[in-house]
């Protein structure tokens, strides 16, 4: 099944699916971005930034991207308690250029990936730099798609998708041009936070900046092709890349 999302995907496919077949393409389009929402490990050394002098400390205080929770109920004959994190939720763009029929993703430093990837349950308060699973070089490294938090008042879900993909790709697509495919759940045991998934087909004219993410937030992305002829061999080969 996912073989077959994930050839729809192909200009061909896809132009006679959605002509054929419109509520076909509709629902196709949708759960291969299900799929492909997921952020995947980067094994390819990446042309940014490397971090260095990584320390893992206590969080000295509030944040503005989280806050533990805790919350006692009663369930049954049972009094409970859950801990939880309260978050912000996220939009996610899947992005195919329709010239180089490719999907675009972006190669970033997550420090969370980096901790869970190079920390043992045992080891972590220590420093990160002796129990790596990777090459230094790619520890912590991903592949996903554009994406960002829902954390800009007074603006809608597909204006802040519209802006993510802007900023981290360059590419210039407006609100409308949207189209929402898929609405998820994340970390249901400890966050529960909503995450919507777009849709937008752009071209090479409506390059207008670099991408890389915004300078003044230290964000360091790179812009990679994922061609969609490749696409079964990125979903299904854990040592594949692009």
């Amino acid at each position: 099944r996912s073989l077959l999302l994930a050839f729809t995907m192909s200009s061909a496919s896809l132009k006679a699916t959605k002509a054929l077949y419109p509520r076909r393409y509709y629902h196709r389009t949708r759960n291969f971005a299900a799929y492909i929402a997921r952020s995947f490990s980067s094994d390819k050394s990446p042309d940014l930034p490397l971090p260095r002098d990584i320390r893992v400390e206590e969080n000295p205080g509030p944040s503005k991207f989280m806050t533990p929770r805790r919350i006692r109920f009663n369930q049954g004959e049972r009094a409970r308690t859950w801990d939880l994190i309260e978050s912000h939720d996220a939009v996610c763009v899947l992005v195919h250029h329709a010239e180089k029929d490719a999907i675009i993703l972006v190669r970033q430093f997550r420090p969370a990936v980096y901790y869970r990837d190079s920390v043992s349950s045992e080891d972590s308060s220590s420093s990160l730099s002796s129990s790596t699973t990777k090459t230094k070089s790619t520890a912590g490294f991903t592949l996903e798609m554009p994406a960002g938090l829902v954390d800009k008042k007074g603006k809608s879900r597909s204006q802040i998708a519209a802006e993510e993909v802007y900023e981290e790709t360059g590419y210039r697509v407006s609100a409308d041009d949207l189209k929402l495919v898929n609405r998820y759940r994340a970390s249901v045991g400890l966050m529960g936070s909503i995450h919507d998934v777009f849709y937008v087909q752009v071209n090479e004219k409506m390059r207008e900046g670099r991408g890389g993410g915004v300078e003044n937030d230290g964000e360091n992305i790179e812009v990679a092709y994922l061609p969609t002829e490749d696409i079964p061999a990125f979903l299904y080969d854990p040592e594949k890349d692009v």
